[in-house]
C-alpha cells in the first residue's frame, strides 16, 4: 500500500495535471515567449508530481503533518494554476476539451487530498508505537549484555526500563503486525530484565538479539528512510 501511494500515486496527479493543463497546445510554429510559456506549464506538471510524492512520502509512517499538508496544499496550487493558465492560453478551446482539462484538474486535486489524508488516518499504530521506537532505540546497554562486571546497569535499573518498555507497549492500541511485534517486545524486555537478574548473559545476548529483530520490523514499518 506505501508503493502504491508514494510512486503510483504521484505519477497519476502528474498525468492528470498534464490533462489539465498541456491538451490542446501548440508547439510548433510559435514564437520563443509562447515555447516558453509552454516550457512552464509542464514544470507545473512536474512541480504538482513531486509536491504530491512529498505530501504522501511525509504522511507515510508516523506521519508529519503539517508538512504533509503543506506540501499536499502547494501540490493543488500548482494544479490550479497549470489549469488556470492553460485556460488563458487556449480561450477557444472546444467545450469538450474544457470540460476533460477541467475534470482532469478537479481530480488531480481530489487524488492528492484523499491521498495524503488517507496515508496519515492508515499511520495511526506508527504514531502509537513510535514512543515505543525511540526507547528501544536509546536502550542499547540494556537490550544486548555488558560482560564486563564492573560496567552496565543495576537489577533496579532493569526493572524501571523493562516496566516503561511493556507500559509503551501497552499503549498502542492497534492490532495487526504493529500490534503483534509491540507485544512481543513488551515481553521480551520483562525477560531480559529476568535474565539480567539471573545473571545468564548468554540468555541475555539470546533474548537482545530477538528484541532487535522485533525492533527492525518497526523501524522499516514506520521509518523507512531511517
Amino acid at each position: 500500500m506505501d508503493s502504491l501511494v508514494t510512486v503510483i500515486v504521484p505519477a497519476f496527479v502528474g498525468v492528470l495535471t498534464a490533462v489539465a493543463a498541456v491538451i490542446g497546445l501548440e508547439y510548433r510554429d510559435v514564437d520563443a515567449f509562447e515555447r516558453r510559456r509552454a516550457i512552464w506549464q509542464w514544470l507545473l506538471v512536474l512541480l504538482a508530481t513531486v509536491a504530491t510524492a512529498g505530501a504522501t512520502n511525509s504522511a507515510s509512517g508516523v506521519g508529519h503533518l503539517v508538512t504533509a499538508a503543506a506540501l499536499g496544499t502547494f501540490a493543488a496550487a500548482a494544479v490550479i494554476l497549470a489549469h488556470f493558465m492553460w485556460r488563458r492560453r487556449v480561450p477557444d478551446a472546444e467545450p469538450r476539451i474544457v470540460g476533460l482539462a477541467t475534470s482532469a484538474a478537479v481530480l488531480a486535486v481530489l487524488v492528492v487530498a484523499s491521498s495524503v489524508t488517507l496515508t496519515y488516518m492508515q499511520g495511526k499504530g506508527c504514531r502509537e508505537v513510535d514512543p515505543l521506537i525511540q526507547s528501544s532505540m536509546a536502550s542499547s546497554g540494556a537490550i544486548l549484555p555488558v560482560f564486563d562486571a564492573n560496567q552496565g546497569p543495576t537489577t533496579g535499573d532493569f526493572d524501571n526500563w523493562a516496566k516503561v518498555i511493556r507500559e509503551q507497549a501497552l499503549a498502542v492500541t492497534v492490532g495487526g503486525e504493529i500490534g503483534e511485534r509491540a507485544n512481543k517486545i513488551g515481553d521480551l524486555a520483562g525477560q531480559i530484565a529476568d535474565a539480567y537478574r539471573a545473571g545468564d548473559k548468554n540468555k541475555h545476548a539470546a533474548l537482545g538479539a530477538d528484541y532487535y529483530d522485533e525492533l527492525k520490523v518497526l523501524l522499516t514499518k514506520c521509518h523507512p528512510q531511517g
